[in-house]
């Protein structure tokens, strides 16, 4: 006869619970006969209609219930609440799975509370809240800290199931604070594998790393995990378990290796938002901790060629550079000399040839955005000068201009090496090797030309802006007026390039890259830069007014933005409006002179001179300060091109500078006397 479920069969379970010590064999056999019935899904239902549900829960609780009547009642409930809501609702509005986790002090349920456990949770929220807010996980992390339960023997089918809860508990929005704050490190010390039964399965070890790296999401629980040195080593060496140990498995599941391919983008990810923890760079000192100097030996030593490895210890050892002091000791120590441990593995990223490392996207945004925290010390730059310019950065340049952040990352560590260096200008300006091999339709003079080519083409406006930084050091580096007891730096060399050579042939992109500049209106402050470039490049005698010439003549945006930085008011550049020609366009200078058009180089000078006008230096902060020496600027800038070169200027130029002269020349004498 069929097994069914019903009051009849809840009668006997209610005789036998009632009637002494025989009847419980009874009972434990008939509650057996259930949790092996309720196996099949058509008889859940009738377990919880027919009450039987209702009386497991009833006895469950039952101080000093016996082990066999703990086992079977446990089996009906893991049996009968697998996949069936309704069922697991009444367990949880009984409360009794307090009760359950209580039965983890018992051991020897183990194998059998885990899986009921499991099967009541999983794909159930209100079960997984229950039992996050009764502690299991706390109960089961004390579990783990015994040391009884180690990988590689009996106990890896328990260890796969505790690491299935923790997945589905560290969810839990009270979890954070509820979970024992060594959780992450008990799991990271398993995923370490032991001195006798070596490494855990791939299976467990991921499951491990899985639950460590989402409980360490928490910022909650980081600051005492950060403060125990062993636990950093424990996440270190989990973390090279994850990146060699578990190479050419024979057998290995296609989705545990693809869950692994997870464990170590996740390690990489959680490193970096530990390192940048404020804490972190104090308790590991770069230069001194074990833990810091491993992130060093991850980079320097081919023990240690992978990408997952590298590009964590790029991410942080950048966070632990982030002070001067720190950059300047990694570059001047010659026991660490990063920067050319750096530029070898950027070489060897980009070497087509070279397997060991493959030159992932993040890979290189991560050991170039570490390059750009040390070139940022002025006592670096002119060392990493030495190894990434020229050719290093600009072969990076090209082979990154189908990934556009890494591409903004390499263009932008070449403006930093820029600012205030005139040995990299010179370096950067040096004419394009032989041997260098580019993909550049037209010819290509020099690594700067290559820079402002590719750099100018980019479709990431930050490129283009840092591109357009890059040119103003090298303008300013070019245009350098010593200060007293200064030696003046020749930076370019005379058997490579005159000034007069290098601005005929750079002029054009120089032109459109500050035009672009000039003309944006999201930053001032580099506007108010360009304007001091431009105004030093007015003065110049040697070719660099060709440049000025060409952003005043190239459209209406660049004059607008210079008769607001002087008037005040872009009304005075209304006549350009019907002019042919937008900011994205630099147009030939024509080398046929124009008939002159009325320019008055006496008056201009006297002007000049009356107000002794020069060249000032920009304010990156907006003040009226920085709005009288962004005025200045723009007239020292319109008042050498009226004087010098006013028959180079197209259209009406000639009136309209005259006009931003005039009024700017009140307004300065304006602001001198409210000084």
């Amino acid at each position: 006869m069929a097994f069914t479920l019903d009051k009849n069969l809840l009668s006997q379970l209610e005789a036998a619970w009632n009637g002494g010590d025989q009847p419980l064999d009874a009972l434990a056999n008939l509650l057996e006969r259930i949790g092996d019935g309720v196996r099949d899904p058509s008889l859940r239902d009738p377990l919880r209609e027919s009450g039987i549900l209702d009386f497991v829960l009833k006895v469950l609780p039952t101080e000093e219930l016996d082990l066999s009547l703990k086992r079977q009642c446990l089996r009906v409930l893991g049996n009968g609440c697998a996949d069936c809501d309704e069922n697991r609702a009444k367990l949880v509005e009984s409360g009794a799975l307090r009760t359950v986790i209580r039965f983890l002090n018992d051991r020897s349920l183990l194998p059998l509370l885990l899986p009921v456990l499991y099967n009541v949770i999983v794909d159930y929220e209100p079960a997984q809240l229950q039992v996050c807010e009764a502690g299991l996980s706390k109960a089961l992390v004390a579990l783990l800290q015994e040391g009884s339960l180690q990988p590689g023997g009996d106990y890896d089918q328990v260890l796969n199931l505790i690491n299935n809860i923790f997945e589905l508990l560290v969810s839990q929005k009270p979890e954070p604070q509820l979970a024992d704050p060594s959780t992450p490190a008990v799991f990271l010390s398993l995923a370490g594998g032991s001195t006798t039964d070596g490494l855990p399965t791939l299976e467990l070890f991921n499951g491990f790393c899985t639950v460590a790296l989402a409980y360490l999401t928490y910022e909650s629980l980081q600051p005492a995990f950060l403060s125990s040195a062993p636990n950093i080593q424990h996440l270190q060496q989990a973390f090279y378990n994850a990146c060699f140990s578990y190479e050419n498995l024979p057998d290995a599941e296609l989705d545990d290796l693809d869950q692994l391919k997870t464990v170590c983008t996740t390690f990489v990810t959680l490193l970096a938002d530990l390192s940048a923890h404020p804490s972190f760079s104090e308790l590991y000192p770069l230069t001194t901790s074990p833990v810091s100097k491993k992130f060093l030996r991850w980079l320097s030593s081919d023990k240690f060629a992978n990408q997952h490895l590298r590009t964590a210890a790029c991410l942080c050892l950048g966070n632990l550079s982030r002070s001067d002091e720190a950059s300047t000791a990694l570059v001047a120590d010659s026991n660490i000399h990063v920067h050319t441990h750096l530029a070898s593995l950027l070489a060897r990223a980009l070497d087509p040839d070279e397997k060991s490392v493959p030159a992932t996207p993040q890979l290189l945004h991560a050991l170039l955005s570490f390059a750009k925290n040390l070139a940022i010390p002025q006592a670096n730059k002119g060392q990493l000068g030495q190894v990434f310019l020229p050719d290093l950065l600009a072969g990076a340049w090209i082979k990154t201009s189908v990934q556009p952040q890494v591409q903004f990352a390499a263009v932008s560590l070449a403006r930093l090496l820029l600012v205030n260096s005139a040995g990299n200008v010179a370096r950067l300006c040096k004419p394009l090797a032989v041997e260098f091999k580019h993909t550049e339709k037209e010819e290509v003079k020099s690594y700067f030309h290559l820079l402002m080519t590719l750099g100018g083409r980019s479709d990431l406006e930050p490129t283009k802006i840092e591109t357009a930084r890059g040119v103003m050091s090298v303008v300013r580096a070019l245009q350098a007026v010593p200060q007293e007891g200064e030696d003046k730096v020749e930076v370019l060399d005379e058997e490579d390039w005159t000034r007069e050579a290098f601005y005929e042939v750079h002029g054009p992109l120089i032109a459109k890259h500050l035009t672009h500049l000039l003309a944006q209106g999201k930053y001032p402050a580099l506007r108010s830069e360009v304007l001091f470039v431009l105004a030093l490049l007015a003065r110049s005698t040697d070719g660099g007014a060709s440049v000025v010439l060409r952003v005043l003549n190239e459209g209406t945006e660049a004059v607008k933005k210079l008769a607001v930085a002087v008037t005040g008011s872009e009304e005075v550049a209304a006549g350009l409006e019907g002019e042919s020609g937008d900011s994205g366009r630099i147009e030939e200078v024509q080398d046929e002179k124009e008939e002159k058009k009325g320019g008055k180089p006496a008056e201009v000078t006297s002007i000049m001179e009356g107000l002794n006008l020069n060249p000032q230096q920009a304010d990156t902060k907006p003040s009226a300060a920085a709005t009288a020496k962004d005025r200045e600027n723009g007239l020292v800038l319109v008042a050498e091109i009226l004087r010098a070169h006013s028959s180079e200027l197209k259209g009406p130029r000639v009136g309209l500078f005259e006009e931003i002269l005039k009024k700017g020349t009140e307004l300065l004498q304006n602001d001198r006397k409210g000084n």
